[in-house]
């Protein structure tokens, strides 16, 4: 009992002999070796056999000793036994001499007797004829010297080769070189650009670490460790409702180093994976752990995004394939008539190369995948203005109005999804079911913080190959998809989110119970009463902006989806499109409150009036100057169709505003809420050059330019230069000048094609740019002059309105 644990050395020594322990022999040839450390080696001395084998045969032996070393063998530590020449000294014989007579036979040791058992006597035979053979070994030169036997017994070759050795390892006996790399980078930009060519998305990853370990002998593991501190995906699509597609979750993990400190850093890593491969087994068995811990992540998509992106990833699939000579690949949406294929002759083959490929077996040691959260949200498409339709070109922008309509098709084409371009509804049926599929694809794609649990993966001493172990995996997360089915449909907004409200509800029950304890716990440590009553206060005022805040949102996204599908019962396109086009409240950059949500929704109320009285009187007009007395009545309809529904909208719309300012005005109370909307990209979207586009090396500054650009009246112009004037900034597009000041209000806008020639003025401290016309002004003047700071900036901006020129 007053025994001490073992320790895992402990647990880990052999002893070995060359004789029964009960045995002198084996007493005397004893030796303990320990498992812990390849490496380890004993050395067991066949004269100590002198019982049995005879004086004589045991000094012949005095050259030799029965090596053992602790190897290894893949995962396994095996311990290998071989015989070495070792050389007699005159130390070694007398004290053979000598072990005869002066140690007497221990008691508990038994003593040879006459009468030996048969399995006794077998064995005196067997060690007989061993040391015969040895000895004639090593009369012949045939034993090995201690590091020629120490680099066999290690590997597992010559005297110590198995029989079912595959291989032989072609290397110098030593304990090998041990080699470790550690690569550490800030981090990775990669910039997605289509075929149009614009700027899709730019995928981040910042805090990259990767370290790797082994040993060129193969004796221990090798390591490798990859971290990623942030992966960040954003979305550079025109009018796209969340900046940031893909993130990591900034709950409770995020300690404000974006505003603060680092950006773009968590305090833990992102994502974390750790594979060790062991030495290859003699069976040709892959042996490995594995372990990948990735935190919860937060997606925010819309669906012409998830178009744009794969008919991205289709286009580099084709290109690749194009590259490698696959021209004669056929997908699914080919029109060519395909052979039939020769089905036993393809099993065949699958077999064959089964045996060296496709069936190689890993032994996994240890798999773990930890457990994340996904925070999915997902918002319907933004229509596009009439300068970003024609800067991304008519394919996308097609993408977009398509996606909007609801003209999916599932499971058609190359991809996943597809969509139905340039589609048209001519008649009274084909409106009805656009409506429908427009009203159907908004109430099933569009969800705010569903939240997706996947469960992890632990396998232990599990035996497989990689079709089966990615067939596991992907039952395994498929299921947890399928688990997730009901929160996902909780969470869309066509219900009003009740799983969000439900998560409120209980935030704000746990903050009402648990606040008060805090605060008495903390009053009896201090012997203040105080601590209780705050305690009290903070846990009711949480439970009453949750459930507060939690019903405004669920009813507001009833609101919304309502006027939302009612704007789709107009029948008036660009109607819809204008009230998409108007940025709501709750994407403003500041925070709303209940007055500026009142002072939105009465302003959408009397705009919604407006369009209603208004329409009936314009709808037929423009109907008549289209289609003649079939548009006028067509234009009537439309007219008193949005008499009736555009005043409903409108109140719907005043409706969501107030209520989005109520549940802003609630949250506003927390310092903590709503983290996740603290969304930065990277950087701003890639300036592309020019009428054809160029892509150049990304610049901070150009990209900065061309994003005010395209706000500006020179929208869906192609970028050309920029010039920083200090207080003013010049925009140069393809066509045209201009000028904004620094509050953005417009000083100058000039077509190139008035310009004849531009020159730098330089006077008492007065430095400008003088850009002579074709034509005068009505002032009589043949020149616009533009004030510069000092004569550097006049210099650039001369220069590059002369090349413009040019």
């Amino acid at each position: 009992e007053d025994r001490s644990p073992a320790s895992h050395q402990d647990l880990l020594l052999v002893r070995c002999a060359l004789a029964p322990l009960g045995t002198r022999e084996g007493a005397e040839s004893t030796k303990v070796i320990c498992f812990d450390r390849v490496g380890e080696v004993i050395r067991l001395s066949p004269s100590k056999l002198s019982t049995t084998l005879g004086s004589f045969v045991a000094a012949e032996l005095l050259g030799v000793r029965v090596l053992g070393l602790v190897a290894t063998d893949g995962p396994t530590r095996v311990l290998r036994f071989i015989l070495m020449q070792k050389e007699v000294t005159p130390t070694s014989v007398i004290g053979n001499a000598m072990r005869e007579t002066i140690y007497p036979v221990p008691s508990f040791i038994s003593t040879e007797s006459s009468s030996i058992p048969q399995d006794e006597q077998s064995r005196h035979e067997r060690v007989l004829t061993a040391a015969s053979e040895t000895s004639r070994l090593l009369n012949t030169g045939r034993i090995l010297n201690e590091s020629a036997a120490t680099r066999e017994a290690f590997f597992g070759i010559g005297g110590c080769k198995s029989s079912g050795q595959y291989e032989q390892r072609k290397c110098s006996y030593g304990v090998g070189d041990e080699f470790s790399c550690k690569l550490v980078f800030s981090g990775f930009i990669f910039s997605i650009i289509d075929s149009s060519p614009s700027e899709l998305a730019v995928l981040s990853l910042h805090d990259i670490e990767a370290f790797a370990s082994w040993n060129t002998l193969g004796k221990d593991y090798a390591k490798t460790k990859l971290t990623v501190g942030w992966i960040q995906l954003d979305n550079h699509c025109p009018n796209a409702p969340y900046p940031v597609a893909f993130s990591p979750s900034r709950g409770k993990n995020f300690d404000g180093n974006d505003i603060h400190g680092k950006p773009f850093s968590l305090k833990i890593p992102f994502l974390e994976v750790q594979v060790d491969v062991a030495p290859r087994h003699r069976t040709g068995i892959r042996v490995l752990s594995a372990a990948v811990i990735m935190r919860n992540l937060s997606i925010f998509l819309d669906l012409a995004f998830i178009m744009r992106v794969q008919r991205f990833l289709l286009g580099v699939q084709d290109n690749l394939i194009g590259a490698i000579g696959g021209t004669d690949w056929n997908f699914i949406d080919s029109q060519e008539v395909w052979e039939h294929p020769d089905i036993e002759g393809l099993i065949r083959q699958k077999i064959a190369r089964g045996k060296d490929i496709g069936m190689k077996t890993i032994f996994i040691q240890r798999l773990s995948i930890m457990p994340c959260s996904v925070r999915l949200s997902v918002a319907p498409v933004r229509t596009l203005t009439k300068y970003q339709e024609q800067f991304e070109g008519k394919e996308s922008s097609a993408i977009h109005a398509a996606v909007r309509k609801g003209d999916l098709l599932v499971g058609e084409g190359s991809g996943v999804i597809g969509v139905k371009l340039g589609s048209k509804n001519r008649t009274a049926l084909a409106v009805v079911r656009g409506m429908m599929k427009s009203i159907l694809v908004d109430a099933l794609l569009r969800c705010d913080g569903a939240s997706l649990n996947f469960e992890g993966v632990a396998l232990w001493n599990h035996l497989s190959n990689k079709e089966q172990l990615t067939t596991y995996l992907g039952a395994h997360y498929l299921a947890s998809l399928i688990s997730n089915v009901p929160a996902l449909l909780g969470s869309l907004a066509a219900f009003g989110n009740p799983v969000g409200l439900i998560r409120d509800l209980g935030d704000g029950m746990s903050d009402f119970v648990n606040e008060p304890m805090k605060g008495f716990k903390k009053s009896i440590q201090e012997m203040d009463p105080s601590f209780v009553m705050s305690g009290v206060a903070r846990g009711t005022g949480s439970l009453a902006r949750h459930t507060l805040g939690g019903v405004a949102d669920s009813a507001a996204m009833l609101t919304e989806t309502a006027a939302k599908n009612m704007a789709v019962l107009t029948l008036d396109r660009k109607y819809a499109q204008r009230r998409d086009r108007v940025m709501r409240l709750k994407n403003n950059r500041t925070r709303a409150d209940f007055v500026g949500g009142f002072e939105s929704g009465l302003l959408k109320l009397v705009h919604g009036i407006l369009e209603g009285v208004t329409g009936v009187v314009s709808k037929p007009i423009r109907g008549a100057e289209r289609n003649g007395v079939e548009g006028f009545a067509k234009g009537v309809g439309k007219g008193l169709l949005g008499l009736l529904v555009k005043p409903v909208i409108g109140a719907t719309d005043a409706i969501t505003d107030t209520l989005i300012g109520v549940k802003e005005s609630v949250d506003g109370m927390n310092p903590q809420h709503d983290i996740e909307t603290l969304q930065t990209q990277v950087r701003p979207r890639r300036a592309l050059y020019g009428v054809d586009r160029a892509i150049r090396n990304y610049r901070l500054d150009d990209a900065t330019a061309a994003t005010i650009q395209a706000r500006s009246r020179l929208g869906g112009e192609e970028y050309l230069s920029h010039v920083d004037m200090t207080q003013n900034v010049a925009l140069m597009s393809v066509r045209k000048l201009l000028i904004l000041s620094g509050n953005g209000e417009e000083v100058l806008l000039l077509p190139y094609k008035m310009i004849t020639k531009v020159e730098t003025h330089e006077g008492a401290d007065r430095y400008s740019v003088k850009i002579y016309l074709k034509e005068p002004k009505p002032d009589g003047t043949d020149y616009e002059e533009v004030m510069c700071p000092n004569l550097k900036i006049a210099d650039l901006l001369q220069k590059e309105l002369s090349n413009v020129l040019s």
